[in-house]
C-alpha cells in the first residue's frame, strides 16, 4: 500500500495482497482520520460481502474467491470505540462457474487485492462517531 495526499483528499495505492478495509484502517489512524467518505475501483482475488438479516442481527456471508473487478466501492469512515470505523458497499463482476458474468455485490466485510486498488479517501473536518442500537444489531451514526 502507498498513499499521497494531494489538496484535502488521499489516493490510495493498494497493492496485491492487500485487505481493503485494514488498509483503510490504516491509513485513517495513521493521518487521524476520524469522517470521510470513500471511493474505490480495482481488481480482487477475494471478496466477502453481507446482506444484513434484521431477524438474526447478522450478515448473511457470500465469499467468491476468483479474479473479481471491484466496479464500485462506497462508503464511510466515522469512529468507534475510539477507533476508526469503515462502512463501506461494494460491486465487484466476475465469471462465474459456469463462465457466464456474474455480480457479487453488499456490504463490504472482507476484499483481497489481486490486481490493485485505486481509493480515494476525502476527508471531513470533524468527528463523526458511532452508537451500538441492540434492537437492530447495528451501529449508527452518533451526533451527540
Amino acid at each position: 500500500m502507498d498513499y499521497r495526499k494531494f489538496n484535502e483528499k488521499y489516493y490510495i495505492r493498494l497493492d496485491k495482497d492487500d485487505e481493503i478495509i485494514a488498509s483503510l484502517t490504516e491509513v485513517c489512524a495513521r493521518e487521524n482520520i476520524t469522517a470521510a467518505q470513500i471511493n474505490g475501483i480495482g481488481g480482487c482475488e477475494k471478496a466477502v460481502v453481507g446482506v444484513f438479516d434484521l431477524d438474526k442481527k447478522e450478515y448473511n456471508r457470500e465469499e467468491v474467491a476468483a479474479m473479481l473487478e471491484l466496479i464500485s466501492l462506497d462508503g464511510n469512515v466515522t469512529v468507534y470505540e475510539d477507533k476508526p470505523y469503515i462502512h463501506a458497499h461494494a460491486t465487484f463482476a466476475y465469471r462465474g462457474a459456469d463462465g457466464r458474468p456474474a455480480i457479487l455485490s453488499g456490504h463490504l466485510l472482507e476484499a483481497v487485492i489481486g490486481l490493485t486498488g485505486e481509493i480515494i479517501l476525502t476527508p471531513a473536518d470533524g468527528v463523526i462517531t458511532r452508537k451500538y442500537i441492540k434492537e437492530l444489531g447495528i451501529r449508527i451514526w452518533d451526533f451527540a
